[in-house]
């Protein structure tokens, strides 16, 4: 007798694997391979997500994998899943939300540590993040299940089949980060400090000798309204300082002409030192802005990041919101916290 209904009846595919897992891995949308086969993940998809299971040192039994939405659709071609969700507008149809909410039922059961999102439809129905190409490798937090896990979006394994082959590389990165992260249910963020106010000119100046003097440090420039509003600076992964050069809320009115021709020569010592090595992403953009907009001239070695990365990775984006999804662990997309307008987007 075939397990497959007849007529008109629709079947759920339930998730498969073990409850107990602590990596749950959640694909968008059901295919009639797994309707065959009562399985998520199943055909062509499921083959390229076991080869990345492998490539990142896990196996499938020690995976949970569902879809979210638990039937094929029922349309086709360049229509295909939009009665269950529109692709372009971000956005559930009812059908849709049933299913999502099916899927949250499915998960509150489930004691994962980390759910790994493959698709914009599972990132949305269990946060309200909406965008994996913009969340990709970071570690956010699911806002839609009664306890607050982990989230790892990432690209659904299918979509490599068709044309995007190298997204297999980062799909295996991400699934390398989940299996760390996976250990415990807790985020942990990175613990920074970040030295940014100042009781008086002379505490900058302070910070400003200690990296005149350093071998290596890594520097960054941000500008706001054509100005450079700071300069930053850090030795490691823990501790950064930033100069501010602009009004701040402390200093609404910036500092005085005599305080600022203070630092500004302080920061020419520290980005002069021609035996201190400056690590820097895109230093073409700061190396020329500096010089030609502050008179500022950044001697000694550089390494650059960007063009580093470009060099190892060439297929590769090389922005810095696309390095800090390989290489900073658990840090979160940092770049929401912030809005301003910037030369680097309007020049």
């Amino acid at each position: 007798m075939s397990f497959i209904p007849s007529g008109t009846s629709t079947r759920l595919v339930p998730g498969y694997g073990n409850m107990n897992a602590k990596i749950a891995i959640v694909g968008d949308y059901t295919t009639q391979f797994d309707v065959r086969a009562l399985k998520p993940f199943t055909g062509p998809n499921g083959t390229v997500l076991e080869g990345c299971l492998h490539s990142a040192g896990l196996i499938s039994a020690e995976v949970y994998v569902t879809n979210t939405f638990k039937s094929p659709t029922k349309k086709a071609g360049k229509l295909a899943g939009t009665d269950f969700f529109d692709e372009e507008k971000k956005k559930f149809t009812q059908l849709g939300l049933e299913h999502a909410e099916m899927l949250r039922v499915e998960l509150n059961k489930h004691s994962a540590n980390i759910i790994i999102c493959c698709g914009n439809a599972s990132l949305l129905a269990l946060s309200n993040f909406n965008s994996v190409a913009k969340y990709r490798g970071y570690i956010c937090a699911s806002s839609k299940l009664e306890k607050t896990r982990k989230l790892m979006p990432t690209f659904s394994p299918g979509s490599t089949l068709r044309g995007a082959y190298i997204n297999r590389h980062l799909i295996v990165n991400d699934l390398r980060k989940a299996k760390v992260e996976s250990f415990i249910p807790d985020i942990v963020r990175p613990d920074r400090k970040l030295v940014y106010t100042y009781a008086n000119v002379e505490e900058a100046l302070q910070w400003c000798e200690y990296y005149e003097h350093q071998t290596e440090f890594v520097l960054d420039t941000e500008v706001i309204n054509y100005e450079l509003a700071c300069i930053s600076f850090a030795t490691s992964p823990d501790v950064g300082c930033v100069i501010p050069l602009g009004p701040t809320f402390e200093r609404p009115n910036g500092w005085t002409e005599d305080e600022e021709m203070m630092l500004m020569r302080a920061i020419q010592r520290v980005v002069g030192n021609p035996k201190s090595k400056k690590i820097i992403q895109n230093s073409s953009f700061d190396n020329h802005y500096m010089l030609t907009q502050c008179g500022l001239v950044i001697r000694g070695p550089i390494d650059d990041t960007m063009i580093g990365h470009s060099v190892m990775f060439p297929e590769f984006p090389k922005g810095l919101a696309f390095l800090g999804s390989l290489y900073c662990g658990s840090q979160e997309y940092w770049k929401d916290s912030v809005s301003f307008k910037n030369i680097k987007e309007e020049s």
